[in-house]
């Protein structure tokens, strides 16, 4: 058994300076988000992931101790081959996946998930959004440490070496085979539950930290990808959010929505407008500066000035897919999952534009990339828009960049369609040049010379385009009876550092603007906190379709004086409330906040914590049952 103990060893030592080369990895790939992060919350993340990566160690080893089994029971080297095979395959797998969540953690702000990795159905659009570095950083790191750990692998830890271990005496391989197997199964039940103690390991073990970053360094990202798995097959048979009775949370909801008297404060000049959404691909307001943020978006700057401007609102979600619905169907986001992705829920979403339909309105979804990414081509086809183009069905006159055709060339193409609708019409035009890879003209001419310059760059264009929409919008004759409703799908990391839990890092534009506005609303500024979800109940209700509004039971009438105002945000493993007083954020599986303005104790962060726990478990809820 000796030589087995040694290559077992081999095998383990191996396997844990693979998991600590990918814990550095990260670590270094991410050292700009380190901020606060000292030698103390190093250790501890390290120890942390320790015991998780031990327990997945375990995991690894099961399938080899019964190959191992095989090999001492008949002596065929075919079961040694295999054990290797696996092993080469679980190297080149981990490999991708820590060099991923590495290459991509600054961007995303989260580690991989199945909700993340259901984007590779569609592997050409995601390689699409990757700058060309980022794309070579991912592949140079993977080809490099695969190598090596194939090359340490095979020269300290390959199976191979118990060639010789094999005794071919029946009395030996009778009672050495299935002690092996026994004591081999013990060893990986224990490692597998990360002791003998009653409740098994979980992944929340390694949360201990109100820095984020620390958390998701010390889970291993196997073991991180596996849960999510679970969860994913799990999710329609159970709710994940269970801190309150499903009837207690489903009231304390509804009451949040409960108002006094159901009014509204009418800012419009007719009530048949033309709608025209700008939905702004990860604009946030630190761009801004009637938003309380820099000056790179003048232009959009100058307009919230003449319209309404929502200075407290907030995203609903971290990416498109879950934004686009929050404003168009008023559905919220939730963590580990996206509505549109599943086709049979989306259809029972409400839209604005069915809503609308009845009323004689032409509806429209202009995208200049491809709708397929997060299956938002499934949900405006779902919701029945009557025009719906994408870049393979716009003139081949336009350029079009890695993503699609940029935000400059698209304006043409939506002013092309908006002269060509029929009137009463709502149409979405979803941008595209604030997204990566950012390879619009003048990308690299550092337009300002900033942390993050190229997301900065980004916006700077894409206020230029904007400009120029309107400009020619002007002399148009459907303008003067268009309201513009100029919208975030989500917020994005910046120059500012926010982090994910942060509802600052949510915090987005919206603003109303229009010659359909009241002269008495014009330049006037909103700070009651709102929502996404609250965008079309507030509209419709402007437009006197209170019966249509009524479908939109997670949003509320921003223009009602007795509305609640607060704002709930998810992330990929958390999530947040905003309100007038105060702000809270909360990372899945820990107890701290991670965000609290209130400080410590204070009753009022507990009531937020209350109500972000509640609204996340009834959502999921509502979700799981659609």
């Amino acid at each position: 058994m000796k030589p087995i103990i040694r290559w077992f060893l081999y095998l383990l030592t191996f396997w844990l300076l693979v998991f600590l080369v990918g814990r550095v990895t990260f670590y270094l790939c991410t050292v700009p988000l380190l901020k606060g992060v000292n030698i103390g919350l190093v250790m501890q993340s390290l120890y942390k992931g320790f015991r998780l990566d031990l327990s997945m160690f375990g995991y690894f080893l099961a399938l080899p101790i019964l190959l191992l089994t095989g090999f001492l029971a008949t002596g065929k080297r075919a079961f040694l081959f295999i054990i290797d095979l696996i092993n080469y395959l679980l190297i080149s797998i981990y490999v991708l996946t820590f060099v991923g969540e590495s290459s991509v953690y600054r961007e995303w702000r989260a580690k991989l998930t199945v909700q993340a990795l259901e984007h590779f159905s569609n592997p050409d659009e995601v390689f699409k959004t990757a700058s060309t570095g980022l794309t070579m950083l991912f592949f140079g790191l993977s080809a490099i440490f695969i190598f090596l750990f194939l090359k340490i692998y095979n020269k300290y830890a390959s199976a191979q070496k118990l060639n010789s271990i094999h005794d071919h005496s029946l009395l030996t391989r009778l009672w050495k085979t299935p002690v092996f197997l026994l004591s081999g199964a013990f060893l990986a039940i224990v490692l597998i539950r990360g002791g003998l103690q009653a409740i098994p390991i979980q992944s929340s073990d390694s949360f201990f930290s109100t820095t984020p970053i620390v958390n998701d360094v010390a889970v291993n990202p196997f073991w991180n990808i596996a849960y999510n798995i679970l969860d994913y097959q799990n999710r329609f048979k159970k709710n994940p959010f269970n801190d309150f009775q499903m009837d207690e949370a489903n009231n304390y909801v509804r009451s949040l929505f409960q108002v006094q008297k159901d009014t509204t404060i009418n800012f419009l000049t007719n009530d048949r407008p033309n709608i025209v959404f700008i939905l702004a691909e990860s604009w946030n307001t630190h761009s801004i500066k009637s938003f309380g943020g820099d000056d790179f978006a003048p232009f959009i700057d100058s307009l919230s000035r003449q319209g309404i401007r929502f200075t407290n609102f907030y995203s609903s979600g971290y990416v498109s897919d879950q934004g686009i619905p929050s404003v168009l169907s008023g559905y919220p986001s939730v963590s580990r999952v996206s509505v549109i992705n599943q086709n049979s829920k989306s259809a029972k979403l409400p839209c604005i534009n069915q809503d609308l339909k009845k009323y004689g309105y032409q509806s429209g979804f202009l995208f200049g990339g491809d709708l397929n990414y997060g299956n938002i081509k499934g949900y405006v086809l779902n919701k029945a828009f009557d025009i719906v183009k994408e870049e393979k069905d716009i003139d081949p006159k336009y350029a079009r960049g890695k993503l699609g055709i940029q935000d400059n060339d698209m304006i043409n193409v939506l002013l092309e369609n908006l002269n060509a609708a029929q009137t009463p019409f709502v149409f979405a035009w979803f941008t595209l040049s604030t997204h990566m890879p950012y390879d619009f003209e003048g990308a690299k001419k550092n337009l300002v010379n900033h942390k993050e310059n190229e997301y900065i760059n980004s916006i700077v264009f894409s206020d230029h385009a904007l400009r120029e929409f309107f400009e020619k919008a002007k002399n148009t004759n459907w303008y003067k009876n268009t309201l513009f409703v100029f919208v975030a799908d989500h917020s994005h990391a910046d120059h500012k550092d926010f982090g994910v839990y942060d509802a600052e890092y949510h915090h987005i534009p919206l603003i109303f603007f229009g010659d359909v506005i009241k002269p008495e609303f014009r330049g006037k500024e909103i700070r009651d906190v709102f929502s996404q979800l609250d965008i079309t109940p507030t509209l419709l209700k402007q437009m006197g379709l209170n019966t249509e509004a009524g479908q939109y039971v997670w949003g509320r009438n921003m223009f009602n004086p007795y509305s609640r105002h607060f704002a709930y945000f998810s992330t990929f493993a958390g999530g947040g409330v905003v309100s007038d007083e105060g702000k809270i954020g909360y990372q899945h599986g820990l107890d701290k906040l991670i965000i609290n303005s209130f400080g410590p104790g204070n009753p009022k962060s507990t009531e937020l914590k209350r109500l972000g726990k509640a609204f996340q478990q009834t959502v999921f809820e509502d979700y799981r049952l659609k």
